[in-house]
């Protein structure tokens, strides 16, 4: 029996999971529905796949997925997560950004546990969490993760109000800890707050935000290490024409993910 897929928001990266879903995962899932917090933006694009487009949260969960999938802020995993974990349906988020606060990602770990479903964190556009989780095996490891982005990739960031970033020079335009970056840049560093959570935590694991000029391709270098053993991870890729701030992958990591679940063959 085919498993039930909700969609929690409907941009470029939800619309690019669904183009995926359906190419790869057709015989293990099937998509109940979208909910998208603009409907009127979601229709026509419903309407041309044959999606149901839900208006309220509650019409999604009366289609009684099995798990929702989450491309659409980290507002929205903290207005709608406990609701969906709550109805006994697990959860894909991609804006894992949510979790950079510490209480309510234990909030949202108290209740899945207690509905007795899952909350699953897909790789994005990055990788590794299977060293990151291998080296936090001992206590006090370590993680710095440096974004280099082009300037328009970064544009629209809070941390960015009123400042001007060259269009020439490769400047360093914030090192903190992953729960400030979060804040300055919330469409930008949920990779650093994935690693961090998997890792150490979002108040000790180092952040640097880079704007390159001319830079093709948003790049993320993880640092991991313990007292045994370290690793460097570098990952690449082009930014979702429709969205800068995003990559194409974050939506293939999710399809990855759920491939994962249905396969008699998981790998960590």
């Amino acid at each position: 029996m085919r498993k039930k897929i909700g969609l929690l928001g409907c941009g470029a990266l939800g619309k690019a999971f669904l183009e995926l879903m359906g190419k790869k995962l057709s015989d293990q899932y099937e998509t109940v529905g979208i909910f998208d917090g603009m409907p009127e933006y979601a229709r026509a694009y419903g309407k041309e796949h044959g999606y149901p487009v839900f208006e309220t949260l509650e019409e999604l969960l009366g289609a009684k997925p099995d798990i929702v999938v989450e491309f659409a802020s980290v507002e929205a995993v903290r207005e709608y997560g406990p609701a969906i974990l709550k109805a006994g349906i697990s959860m894909v988020t991609a804006s894992v950004g949510a979790f950079a606060d510490g209480d309510f990602l234990e909030e949202m770990k108290r209740t899945a546990q207690a509905a007795g479903v899952k909350i699953y964190v897909p790789s994005g556009a990055i990788g590794g969490f299977d060293v990151m989780r291998t080296l936090a095996q001992e206590e006090g490891a370590e993680v710095k993760i440096v974004n280099r982005k082009a300037p328009e990739s970064l544009a629209g960031a809070p941390y960015l109000e009123g400042k001007t970033l060259s269009d020439k020079e490769e400047t360093l335009i914030f090192s903190g800890n992953a729960l400030e970056a979060i804040r300055a840049f919330p469409k930008n560093v949920n990779v650093a707050v994935a690693a961090a959570t998997a890792v150490e935590g979002p108040k000790k694991a180092k952040v640097e935000v880079w704007s390159v000029p001319g830079l093709a391709c948003n790049t993320h270098v993880i640092h991991v290490k313990n007292s045994l053993a370290m690793a460097n991870m570098e990952i690449s890729s082009l930014p979702d024409p429709k969205n800068p701030r995003s990559s194409v992958i974050a939506a293939w990591s999710a399809v990855a993910l759920l491939e994962n679940l249905a396969s008699p063959l998981m790998f960590f």
